[in-house]
């Protein structure tokens, strides 16, 4: 039985390879055949990663792996137990990569995550359970490079992310659920020992010493990573490009159109549609061009493409947990479904924005990126790094906040004692 079973994986193994090979033929093939498609595409990739996403993720990257290597995940989680755990069944430390994950954008969230399991702040289930919400569009990317350059309409930037940020939220409330050990939340007492954050803080893995280090290393991971997004990025950009010129997209949709269009929309909005689901920029930048459909449906389709992230997208988390023993299915049926809540969010959301007065929507764009001005690499770079600052700021003024409330506790109790 045995036997047989090695006999039947060595087959799958064998089928996988050559299929694996007849396609690299293929795509050999039709890059020789439509050479100029595939240049002017990589081109295009190469453009959209060193322009927009380097500056926009590198100072995240940076950031994220000095603080992984320090007490302050630690801190995090003393402080924010109580919060996570009963909202998401998650540990406090997981504070950090739901936050770091819907500001920063793809891929940081899950090196973060990949970071933590490492390090053994997070175990597998918890692990596999926060890659399902804890990776998402960034505020830069939405609104900005979508609402802005694409959409040409910047008010409509905050209802796309704050749409995203809620159906991630969602996912979160729902994967609690994921392989839930019932037994160890009714035994499961909050860690919030206040007392002792301050000296996490204080008592870190590195030293003054060997902070060049510590920072190199910060560094050289973060430039590796980003080549491999980089990497991802120029390949999927040639081969959407390549499906829609030899016309195998177009042939897809053709065989569901009989049904599809009932839905009373054009052959070519679900070709864009589908764009976006195997590579999330050249599928929003064909969807933003339909003038001709309704908005509010519009707006749906691109949150829908937003909230699953494309199979570009996928292969860059797949990559950064390649080497845990993470499954990528969570992740997987959770960007799905945030694909689905995400539309569902996007038409109420627009309903309730169109029902609101003009002068008091007009308010949305106060909450709007100022970047009409953001077609530079230093401009990103800089946005990023206001954002990073912003929300560094945020959590230690929150560790501050909870430390001295604590103490004034504990000075009370102390004081009603005596």
């Amino acid at each position: 039985m045995l036997k047989k079973k090695i006999k039947y994986n060595d087959k799958i193994s064998s089928w996988k390879l050559h299929t694996l090979s007849i396609i690299c033929v293929v795509f050999i093939m039709l890059l020789i055949i439509f050479s100029k498609t595939a240049v002017n595409s990589a081109v295009k990739g190469m453009d959209l990663w060193f322009n927009i996403v380097f500056p926009s993720i590198f100072p995240f990257l940076v950031a994220t792996e000095i603080l992984s290597n320090t007490n302050f995940i630690k801190t995090l989680g003393v402080l924010l137990e109580p919060v996570m755990r009963p909202l998401f069944n998650a540990p406090g430390c997981a504070s950090f990569p739901f936050a770091v994950g819907i500001t920063s954008g793809y891929p940081v969230g899950a090196k973060v995550i990949a970071n933590m399991k490492e390090n053994g702040l997070i175990n597998s289930r918890i692990a596999e359970r926060l890659l399902a919400f804890c990776n998402n569009s960034s505020p830069l990317f939405i609104m900005g490079a979508v609402s802005i350059g694409m959409l040409k309409m910047p008010d409509m930037g905050p209802l796309l992310y704050i749409c995203h940020i809620a159906a991630g939220i969602t996912i979160g409330f729902i994967f609690r659920f994921y392989k839930l050990d019932k037994k160890n939340m009714l035994n499961k007492k909050s860690s919030g020992n206040y007392k002792s954050s301050d000296m996490l803080l204080i008592n870190n893995n590195y030293s003054l010493n060997n902070l060049g280090s510590l920072l190199t290393n910060a560094v050289k991971n973060s430039v590796t990573s980003l080549l491999m997004v980089g990497g991802f990025i120029i390949l999927f950009s040639v081969i959407i490009n390549l499906l829609i010129e030899t016309g195998i997209i177009v042939n897809l949709i053709n065989v569901f159109y009989p049904i599809l269009k009932y839905t009373g929309l054009s052959k070519e909005f679900f070709i864009s549609l589908f764009s976006g689901f195997i590579e999330i920029t050249t599928g929003l930048k064909m969807l933003s061009g339909f003038s001709d459909i309704p908005l509010n449906i519009r707006l749906a389709a691109i949150s829908a493409v937003l909230g699953w992230g494309g199979i570009s997208v996928h292969m860059q988390i797949y990559s950064v947990i390649s080497n845990t023993n993470l499954s990528i299915k969570p992740y997987l049926i959770g960007k799905f479904l945030q694909s689905l809540i995400s539309a569902f969010y996007t038409l109420i959301g627009f309903k309730i924005a169109t029902a609101i007065p003009q002068p008091a929507a007009s308010v949305l764009e106060y909450f709007s990126i100022n970047v009409k001005e953001l077609t530079s690499w230093d401009r990103y770079f800089f946005a990023s790094c206001r954002h990073l600052s912003l929300l560094l700021l945020f959590f230690m003024s929150f560790i501050i906040v909870v430390i001295a409330l604590s103490l004034i506790k504990h000075l009370l109790n102390k004081f009603l004692r005596a």
